[in-house]
């Protein structure tokens, strides 16, 4: 199982006119109540996290688990979708999510974002996606979405 996985608009929810808090290892606090829902999912899932957020050049793989781990989130492996390391060479999510699908052939996968361009995905993908409120985040009802996509409603 595999969670693609963005930042802003699902664990980071601070509206735009507002100023983002930044915890003590420099990286952005999260919603406590979306942290929490993505715990558990994680527990309920052993998921592997593929990251698909824009923040992810910034930080190599050991730097991203200490601040998943900081916010709650243990992870003994992490990925990032693609090798970009610039913004300016970065595609559409749609196409990136597209491009690591069509190169990993997963076969259990759900995607965990609030960018509009995944509404041009094949409804094969696009019925992989929890669309989340970027003011809210993972709440209970895109928590029991992304169980649900994964089979593991029951656990």
């Amino acid at each position: 199982m595999t969670i693609l996985l963005d930042m802003d608009g699902v664990l980071v929810t601070v509206p735009s006119w507002r100023k983002v808090e930044i915890g003590p290892d420099g990286f952005m606090l999260f919603n406590e109540k979306a942290a929490k829902n993505l715990a558990d999912i994680l527990s309920k899932t052993n998921a592997s996290i593929v990251l698909t957020t824009t923040h992810r050049i910034n930080y190599n793989i050991e730097r991203w688990l200490e601040i998943l781990a900081a916010r709650g989130l243990k992870l003994q492996t992490i990925a990032k979708i693609n090798s970009v390391n610039s913004i300016s060479l970065m595609g559409s999510r749609a196409s990136e999510i597209e491009g690591w699908v069509n190169n990993n052939t997963p076969e259990n996968y759900v995607i965990i974002d609030d960018d509009l361009s995944i509404e041009s995905l094949p409804e094969s993908i696009k019925s992989r996606w929890v669309k989340t409120n970027p003011m809210i985040g993972i709440d209970e009802q895109a928590k029991q979405a992304v169980l649900q996509i994964l089979g593991a409603v029951n656990q």
